[in-house]
């Protein structure tokens, strides 16, 4: 077979189909310089693997937005090597040729049109005779570049948080904690009670300051919550002792999928999520002052410190009674863990964590940073091999942490754009968004998602609104130490997004945001806190840097 009828076959496998997006002008940006900028950036090609020097990230991924290059194999006798990207969108094919069989396709990548493609390579002669019978391929599909403007927001950034927390203060499983201090078992996801029972002191903290008429009712659920929380954790003189449980072994609600996870996980503890409730006890104390909480959020990381690797991190996940590690996964320290830690070093003046902190940034940096496997470590979902379930969400907060630190390395604001352009190329779709049979996992409503949006991993691609809310505060904090227009211009645009997700849902629950971002919604669209929390976070965050423009 050619690399022609390759091509066609390859092309054949799937259908697609492509949406559309609203757009409505934003007077405050220059979008028209600021697409053109997005346009050619995208030609720039992510960490691009070399063969015995640099690995390939991109072996399992399924759509790209910049440049990709793909680890093919070197031809005997070829002195270069021809490139030919047929695209289905207009049956036209867009070729060249490179020295490499791994170069990166961004000669071609601008004119290369929105949609599915086929790629194949042949090596060929000093003559430009082909020199191999069979040529080498791959099929992917070729995103969207950031063409704003996509919405008009419909409300106040922070009017739109303020809404949110609101709509959750006032559900039934929430005001539950102030009855009798317990969980309400008819809401599922408290079957992970680090995650959900954490996130719900930290929303109920934040709307206890955007609300005083209700600010004394919130801040005794965030109490009566953490509380909660504390007296579950593991006691003193265990192999984990203080941390809080990543599951619960009782039986929330009848959802057989959250059920199963949690069932299936009852013995055991994943490590990273300790420093998540840690977080919200700390939120919780610089509002209400009680001791008793910063010293639950201490009593965590000296657990911590306890059980460092040699290597700075931790095992993924153990069994809760040995403290055992149940598979080889090492814990991405990077959402919760590091910054719990630095946030003890720097607001408390805790200097004992600062080396168990270090010791996690530097495994980091020798790691992920160095391999690109910005592996997924979800409590719902299994550990995974390495690349082959990937997420930009610890990719945008490792961001984060390299911008806040910039001064300590020149290089660290070029790594911290790379990780966020990584997080954009495959989880961000601005338009056309990639079918769903093109997908590893088929989800349901996929062609009913709110574009734009971002994708959660590689084994869930759905558009979450958490993830916007990450990738948000991300582009955020990479306008704030760089000034370049083009990030705002993105937070923006996903955050006009998460207010149209939010009223768009109002008929069913007014002010709530959904954690999956549909068109449509139905009354039996399921939200999950710590999503609504991080939405909220985020909005307001933004909220306050868009207050600083000129």
């Amino acid at each position: 077979m050619n690399c022609k009828m390759f091509g066609l076959f390859l092309l054949s496998v799937t259908t697609f189909s492509f949406g559309n997006t609203c757009s409505q002008k934003n007077s405050a940006l220059n979008y028209p310089a600021l697409n053109a900028q997005a346009m050619e950036e995208s030609a720039k090609p992510i960490r691009p693997g070399v063969p015995g020097k640099q690995p390939f990230w991109n072996t399992h991924a399924r759509q790209f937005i910049y440049a990709p290059a793909f680890n093919f194999n070197p031809v005997k006798g070829a002195a270069r090597y021809r490139f030919t990207a047929t695209s289905k969108t207009d049956n036209k094919d867009y070729v060249f040729t490179a020295s490499e069989p791994w170069a990166a396709l961004s000669p071609i990548w601008r004119e290369l049109p929105v949609g599915p493609v086929v790629l194949t390579v042949q090596g060929l002669d000093n003559q430009g005779v082909e020199v191999d019978l069979f040529c080498q391929g791959r099929k992917f599909y070729r995103g969207a570049v950031f063409k704003g403007p996509y919405h008009k927001a419909v409300m106040d950034y922070r009017e739109s948080a303020h809404q949110a927390l609101e709509y959750l203060f006032k559900e039934k499983y929430i005001k539950r904690w102030v009855e009798d201090g317990q969980p309400d078992q008819s809401y599922d996801l408290y079957c992970y009670p680090s995650k959900v029972i954490g996130a719900v002191i930290r929303a109920m903290n934040m709307y206890s300051k955007l609300s005083p008429a209700d600010a004394k009712e919130a801040l005794l659920i965030a109490q009566r919550a953490a509380e909660y929380l504390i007296s579950i954790s593991e006691p003193a003189g265990a192999p984990l002792e203080y941390f809080t449980p990543t599951y619960s072994r009782k039986d929330y609600g009848y959802s057989p999928e959250w059920n199963q996870a949690a069932e299936r996980n009852k013995d055991k503890l994943m490590v990273a999520y300790a420093a998540e409730a840690a977080t919200a006890f700390l939120d919780l104390y610089d509002t209400t002052k009680d001791d008793k909480f910063l010293a639950a959020a201490k009593r965590i990381a000296d657990t911590y410190v306890k059980l460092q690797m040699p290597c700075g991190t931790w095992p993924a996940m153990v069994e809760v009674k040995t403290g055992t590690p149940t598979a080889k996964n090492l814990c991405m320290p990077t959402m919760w863990i590091i910054p719990f830690l630095e946030r003890l070093v720097e607001q408390y003046g805790m200097d004992e964590y600062k080396t168990a902190k270090e010791k996690a940034f530097g495994w980091v940096m020798e790691n992920p940073m160095k391999t690109f496997n910005w592996e997924g470590q979800f409590e719902d979902q299994f550990l995974s091999p390495d690349y082959e379930n990937l997420t930009g969400i610890d990719a945008c907060y490792h961001a984060v942490y390299l911008l806040k630190h910039n001064k300590d390395n020149p290089e660290y604001v070029k790594q911290a754009e790379e990780l966020i352009r990584f997080a954009e190329d495959q989880f961000v779709v601005w338009a056309n968004i990639m079918p769903a049979e093109y997908q590893r996992r088929k989800t349901l409503g996929y062609d009913n998602y709110l574009l734009p949006c971002a994708l959660e991993q590689y084994y869930y691609m759905d558009a979450i609104g958490a993830v916007a809310a990450i990738i948000i505060k991300a582009y955020q904090k990479a306008y704030e130490v760089t000034g370049i227009e083009l990030y705002i211009a993105k937070a923006c645009e996903l955050a006009n997004s998460m207010t149209v997700a939010q009223e768009r849902n109002g008929k069913f629950a007014p002010g709530r945001y959904p954690t999956i971002w549909r068109k449509e919604y139905t009354s039996k669209d399921f939200i999950w806190v710590n999503c609504l929390a991080m939405d909220a976070e985020a909005m307001i965050s933004l909220a306050k840097v868009l207050e600083g423009r000129k």
